[in-house]
Formats: C-alpha cells, sequence, structure tokens
C-alpha cells in the first residue's frame, strides 16, 4: 500500500511526493522521497519525470 505525501493537480499536470523507505534484503539500506510528474495525454497518466532523495536518518 502506498501513502502519498502530496497530490497537486492542475488539467493535464500533477505533481506526486511519496515517502519511501529501501531495504537489502531484511537490511534498511536508506529512506527519502520520490516526487513524480505526470502528464495525461492520449493514452491516459505517463510519469515524465522522477527525481529521489536519500538519507539514512530521520526516517519516518
Amino acid at each position: 500500500m502506498h501513502c502519498f505525501t502530496k497530490i497537486l493537480i492542475d488539467g493535464a499536470l500533477t505533481s506526486v511526493w511519496t515517502d519511501y523507505k529501501f531495504y537489502l534484503g531484511e537490511k534498511f539500506s536508506h529512506c527519502g522521497v520520490n516526487p513524480f510528474q505526470l502528464v495525461k495525454g492520449d493514452k491516459g497518466w505517463q510519469i515524465v519525470y522522477l527525481i529521489d532523495t536519500r538519507r539514512k536518518t530521520g526516517c519516518k
């Protein structure tokens, strides 16, 4: 289940932020935020840009 931190929509443009925690097997590696930029076109919503932050402390 995903918990989106923030969703902003303006017509065919959307910005979605979601927190994440990354594990290698059972071991915690890092956490951060994944911001996605989406555009709605003839084929529906498509991700056009994705970037992430990474840190090992201050994780929720």
